[in-house]
């Protein structure tokens, strides 16, 4: 049974939608593997300004970067509105998004999605063009309504593919077997994992770069030759 990876972020516990969710998606064949932030008490600090409690941005980032920025997630979704001055959901996908993009980290490859229990009130924040900018920027996948978690989340994890990204299929059949050891076909590689070799794809290194270009021309090399045999 394959399995969907959901990373998701509130500072309220949402237990009964994501059994939901689990129910559903195991009747398509899909078994879920969850991992929830919640954003209570540990993660609040003192405003130095009001002595308000709010949530402490940094630590959250710091606890993000530390244990999932480079980790394979299915789908990213966080509630908007964490009822805090100091930071929402829109601006926590936003700093992850951008964070994991511009250092290539795992977690870039979900699909980031937003909830919230009042998406008219949040509808109305992003109503001038300057706020649309920012949506269409940070290409958020989904708005979903929090009672709709369960049926929307689910279409979005069981849809299939529209595109095909040649560099990612590699990089996901790397890493299911990432403690086997590469020994011929490209040398610079040998002798390495195929986890480390889907490093240097994932990075964009230069022999990662070479190295599906020589894949591409073996199989093709390979197409061809079976080919001609079919001929004879």
């Amino acid at each position: 049974m394959s399995v969907k990876k959901l990373l998701y972020i509130d500072d309220n516990k949402i237990d009964s939608q994501i059994e939901n969710l689990r129910t559903k998606l195991k009747r398509q064949g899909y078994d879920l593997n969850e991992t929830f932030i919640h954003l209570n008490d540990a993660f609040m600090m003192k405003n130095p300004e009001n002595g308000k409690t709010i949530l402490d941005k940094a630590k959250i980032q710091s606890f993000i970067t530390d244990n999932y920025l480079n980790q394979n997630f299915d789908i990213v979704a966080s509630d908007y509105d964490f009822k805090d001055e100091n930071l929402d959901g829109f601006e926590l996908l936003k700093w992850i998004k951008n964070e994991s993009v511009s250092k290539k980290h795992k977690i870039r490859r979900a699909k980031f999605c937003l909830y919230s229990a009042e998406q008219d009130k949040v509808a109305k924040i992003f109503s001038t063009p300057e706020q649309v900018k920012k949506l269409i920027k940070l290409k958020i996948d989904d708005f979903i309504d929090r009672a709709r978690i369960p049926d929307e989340i689910s279409q979005i994890l069981i849809a299939p593919q529209k595109s095909y990204y040649f560099k990612e299929h590699i990089i996901n059949y790397l890493e299911k077997f990432g403690d086997k050891t590469f020994k011929s076909t490209y040398p610079k590689f040998k002798g390495m994992t195929l986890s480390e070799i889907a490093h240097e794809i994932d990075k964009d290194l230069p022999n990662g770069i070479e190295f599906q270009n020589s894949l591409v021309e073996l199989t093709v090399a390979h197409l061809i030759e079976l080919n001609n045999l079919s001929e004879e």
